[in-house]
């Protein structure tokens, strides 16, 4: 039996404004000049996909082979909802360049599948020639059905699953997914959606690292890693090659498909990651493009003040493991790595993008870090997580431009006789006043349980 997904390894290798002529008239400052066509006001939509449907039969009329594939198409339409369709004197714009340069990717997709169709078409007939007796029973299908999933004014996304049985054991399935900048007519990729700075960033992570330390971490609360491979996290911190993701009204789907993180019986692997958890590592220009609700932004920046929370009361800011370490007041330091920050008045500025300044001076009252030799270093004295909470949820207040965030904590306690934690009884609320500046929350008090 051939390899399976064929088509989808074609399909794979395939993903890797006219000129104005001289009329005759006058020249000269004064001479009257050329009326040029106005583009009216014009808005992204879905269009009629690319379609194709077929089936294959032998001579005795057994069903071979059916193949089905869909994708998406762009059109725009003007401000009364009618298509638009410039004419070839019309001035081509800027939305008519994006709607191309998406329809003409999914072409390029559509087109590679196709190909391939006639080559399973006959693969089909040679099997059937060989097991006719059982084949009525395992006919071959390929399927590519692909649909928008997510659409703002700035950004599309498109999930597209493909399902593929050439005869074996069982069907395999996989996705492809793409998202695309409306605004400039170029398909995103993870390790170019990067906040630029430690400053906007998730404080020293990618959002590579941010995705996959979310992804780690539920895999092992859930268990799940009992059923994937000894490496799996190897897999999912390489993220940008091995997984498939795509935006949502909530956040982001990341997708891994079969065999990447265990075997077929383990199938595909889904998370669903809410914005509040990686939107302060994007960048600004993919932050504009999506409609993220701004609850989600107070929590996602809870989320980034939490880490710096921790740094001075739970865990040690990223250092670099490559600078010796050095020696003050019979103590060692480390060095800190957070890019441009190498001075406290820096990391005083950083902090106070996110708290109060009366907050920020509170926590590098008793801090172990410190200036040495023109950066900056830290003292290394790790805790531990409080394992008696057991989860959190959050619930943001609103009072004009300012609020409160209201996190709501549930706890757990050992039982011997379970031999397990159980939940104990009732809750726990803290709250967490802040305003807004620039869009983003700064935090005045900061009563973190953990």
């Amino acid at each position: 039996m051939k390899k399976l997904f064929a088509s989808l390894l074609t399909l794979s290798l395939l993903l890797s404004l006219a000129a104005c002529g001289s009329s005759g008239s006058p020249t000269g400052p004064d001479a009257p000049k050329p009326s040029q066509p106005e583009t009216p006001e014009l808005t992204f939509a879905v269009g009629t996909p690319l379609t194709h449907e077929s089936t294959y039969t032998a001579d005795d009329g057994t069903l071979l082979l059916h193949t089905n594939y869909a994708l998406p198409q762009l059109e725009l339409r003007t401000a009364d909802g009618a298509l638009y369709e410039p004419g070839a004197a019309a001035t081509q714009s800027a939305a008519v360049a994006v709607r191309d340069a998406f329809n003409a990717e999914m072409e390029r997709c559509y087109a590679a599948v196709l190909s391939n169709e006639s080559g399973l078409a006959q693969e089909a007939r040679d099997h059937y020639g060989n097991d006719s007796v059982s084949f009525e029973y395992i006919y071959y299908e390929d399927e590519l059905l692909g649909e928008v999933v997510y659409q703002s004014d700035g950004l599309i996304s498109v999930l597209a699953n493909a399902y593929a049985f050439y005869g074996g054991a069982h069907p395999n399935t996989s996705t492809l997914t793409w998202s695309f900048d409306l605004t400039t007519g170029e398909f995103l990729t993870l390790d170019a959606l990067n906040a630029q700075s430690s400053t906007d960033s998730a404080l020293g992570k990618t959002l590579v690292d941010t995705l996959a330390s979310e992804i780690v971490n539920r895999i092992y609360e859930e268990g799940l890693d009992d059923y994937l491979y000894d490496d799996f996290y190897s897999y999912v911190y390489d993220l940008s090659s091995n997984a498939h993701f795509y935006f949502s009204g909530s956040g982001m789907t990341v997708n891994f498909d079969a065999y990447v993180l265990g075997p077929y019986a383990s199938g595909p692997q889904t998370f669903e990651i809410p914005y509040g958890i990686f939107y302060n590592a994007l960048d600004a220009h993919t932050q504009s493009l999506l409609d993220v609700p701004q609850d989600e932004i107070v929590i996602a920046d809870y989320n980034t003040t939490q880490t710096l929370w921790s740094w001075f009361y739970q865990t040690t800011p990223p250092i670099d493991a490559n600078a010796p370490a050095v020696m003050a007041n019979g103590q060692s330091f480390n060095r800190v790595s957070l890019g441009e920050i190498n001075t406290l008045d820096a990391l005083r500025a950083l902090l106070c993008e996110h708290v109060s300044e009366e907050l920020a001076d509170e926590w590098l009252s008793g801090s172990r870090l410190t200036e040495l030799n023109d950066a900056l270093y830290v003292l290394c004295a790790d805790r531990g997580y409080d394992i008696t909470i057991d989860g959190a949820s959050y619930l943001v207040a609103w009072n004009g431009d300012s609020g409160e965030l209201i996190q709501t904590i549930t706890r757990r306690e050992w039982n011997d006789t379970a031999g397990n934690f159980v939940p104990v009884p009732g809750t726990e609320t803290y709250s967490y006043p802040f305003t807004t500046v620039n869009g983003h929350a700064v935090f005045s008090a900061f009563p973190c349980p953990y």
